[in-house]
């Protein structure tokens, strides 16, 4: 009886336990996507549903991309040019992620420039 009781309230605990990560996991980029939200024209204040949709849909993509990224490379590992090769199929996303990825190094490279100028 106690053995029963016991299974009876795992599923209980299991769905608080997923509710928390949940939880934890929903509010990762809700202050960036709400200042994205105004920056392309929302209200200063958007809709908290509004952005919390948004997250889901960016972590779905971000969780989906990420999966995809390790079936294709090394195993157990996401390297760039995986994830370059998932996104080069989208004309947009692929000339956005060069323009990133061009900027990064332009960065790494002023930074080092300075470190080495300040020695």
């Amino acid at each position: 009886m106690a053995d029963s009781d016991s299974s009876k309230q795992s599923p209980q605990l299991n769905r608080s336990a997923q509710q928390s990560d949940y939880e934890k996991k929903k509010r990762l980029f809700f202050k960036e996507i709400r200042c994205m939200m105004y920056g392309f024209g929302d209200d200063p204040n958007p809709y908290t549903e509004s952005a919390e949709l948004i997250e889901e849909l960016v972590i779905d993509f971000i969780t989906d991309l990420s999966h995809r990224a390790l079936q294709i490379g090394r195993p157990g590992r996401v390297q760039v040019e995986d994830i370059v090769y998932l996104i080069q199929k989208d004309a947009r996303k692929y000339a956005r992620m060069r323009d990133l990825l061009t900027m990064n190094e332009e960065l790494k490279k002023a930074r080092r420039a300075f470190d080495e100028a300040k020695f």
